[in-house]
């Protein structure tokens, strides 16, 4: 008799520790930016910046789905950061993938999405599905110019993003409850640019380390939480401005450290 209860006590344990098993199995995510035409994402973001003297910016974004074709999506951003009561606004229209993968960027603006984390939903996914501790990694590279002021400035960026799969997490923030997945990233970049002024050229080299997580919805992929560090210095080259009072080089090098905080504030469905 002792034998039976022993043997069926064994088999109840075995059991016990195959649901066990089957209860932690990794779950996989198919992640990716599943929006609709006309629906619409608000934000609020907080940036605290040393530089050296510390100064506090609040921005708002609204982001709205201008339009889908296949894979891609157009969309418009609208920010309007304000710092000492001055309020500053910009816009921008972005094609991209529904991977995140930027295809086309218009602006009025100097705006290079990839390595400015203020800017939400600029994750770029994995075209598979991932698990909790799996990494992915994206090359950044890319050239553009911009006017403004009469002045044209020409710019090369190039880094390394490496991603990383935290795991599940509910999240709750202003606007409601949501089942997140966790990304972890880290940037290091390279921007390199050279602005052509009435008074000479120019040139500037920021490099920088950009490391934080973003908490995005399961179903959605849209940014619901995120925080950031961001780390670079800023080498400014007058050299060619300040010729003609008698120096032969002239430079200015800003450490800049800053600290910032996303929130998702409001959605609006496609009407």
């Amino acid at each position: 008799m002792k034998l039976k209860i022993t043997i069926f006590s064994i088999f109840i344990a075995i059991s016990l520790i195959g649901l066990g098993c089957i209860e932690n199995k990794p779950i996989s995510y198919d992640l990716k930016y599943n929006f609709n035409k006309g629906e619409q994402f608000a934000y609020d973001i907080v940036s605290s910046a040393e530089m050296p003297k510390k100064v506090t910016t609040s921005m708002h974004v609204e982001m709205v789905v201008l339009d889908l074709d296949k894979n891609c999506i157009t969309m418009q951003t609208v920010s309007t950061a304000t710092m000492d009561e001055n309020e500053t606004k910009s816009s921008y229209n972005a094609r991209m993938t529904d991977h995140g993968k930027l295809i086309e960027l218009n602006s009025e603006d100097l705006i290079i999405p990839e390595i400015q984390p203020e800017i939400p939903n600029t994750i770029v996914y994995p075209e598979k599905q991932i698990q909790n501790g799996e990494s992915w990694t994206i090359t950044v590279k890319k050239t553009g110019n911009f006017t403004s002021s009469e002045m044209l400035t020409e710019y090369e960026l190039s880094g390394t993003k490496n991603y990383a799969c935290i795991g599940f997490k509910k999240i709750t923030v202003e606007t409601g409850n949501f089942d997140c997945v966790g990304i972890e990233s880290d940037l290091n970049f390279t921007l390199s640019m050279i602005t052509k002024t009435t008074n000479g050229t120019v040139y500037t080299t920021t490099t920088g380390e950009v490391s934080g997580e973003d908490w995005v919805d399961v179903k959605g992929g849209f940014l619901v939480k995120s925080e950031y560090n961001v780390d670079k210095v800023i080498t400014t080259d007058l050299s060619e401005m300040y010729k003609e009072m008698g120096f032969e080089k002239f430079y200015r090098e800003t450490p800049m450290n800053s600290h910032i905080i996303s929130e998702l504030i409001s959605i609006h469905k496609a009407q």
